[in-house]
């Protein structure tokens, strides 16, 4: 990885990818996946992203104001779905979904290793907006792989762009997320929503 302007860095996200959201509290991490997110400011950078308010990542953010936004690329549909579909409350998705992770520079959230980019924020807004919490944070750090960004993403970096359900699209075309193995032996049948309106990404 290396590290370029936070600025530069809203251009990760100015396609409409689909992120994962990784927050931390007493020791804990947890993952989810976004794909309502947008640059909101220029000077500072600054981002926002819409949150089930019933979610673990929003009990975390509220209890310490930081975040780690990871963009994954099409090699991670599986496991960016399952993030989305199940809640931190019951599963350990980062464990099942062995995704690497390593310390972010300046927030207390881990980064998602596995990913190609990473922006590292704090929050300095929040508020609700129907059924959902729409956060505002600014973005500290910006990092990214070399080979996949130049002054935005180039054409190997696959990002992910949800379009409903199982389906996203690519540079290359549109995948079907139920259609890609997932690293555990086993999908567990606990974890799933129980209201998938309320719960799930969309």
């Amino acid at each position: 990885m290396i590290e370029i302007p936070a600025l530069m860095g809203l251009r990760m996200i100015n396609d409409g990818s689909v992120s994962l959201l990784s927050t931390r509290f007493e020791e804990k991490t947890n993952v989810c996946t976004l794909s309502w997110q947008t640059p909101l400011s220029q000077d500072p950078p600054m981002v926002g992203f819409s949150l089930t308010p019933s979610s673990r990542s929003h009990d975390f953010l509220r209890q310490t104001g930081e975040f780690v936004l990871s963009i994954p690329d099409a090699s991670l549909i599986a496991e960016t779905h399952f993030c989305g579909t199940h809640t931190g409350k019951i599963v350990d998705k980062i464990r099942l979904m062995e995704l690497r992770t390593m310390r972010a520079r300046r927030v207390s959230p881990l980064l998602i290793t596995n990913c190609i980019g990473h922006l590292e924020g704090v929050v300095r807004s929040w508020q609700p907006i129907g059924d959902r919490v729409f956060y505002t944070g600014e973005v500290l750090t910006a990092l990214v792989e070399p080979d996949c960004f130049d002054a935005g993403w180039k054409d190997q970096a696959q990002t992910l762009h949800h379009l409903g359900g199982d389906l996203y699209r690519t540079a290359g075309g549109t995948l079907h997320a139920g259609k890609f193995p997932l690293p555990m032996s086993r999908t567990p049948q606990a974890g799933l929503f129980d209201n998938p309106r309320e719960e799930r990404f969309l």
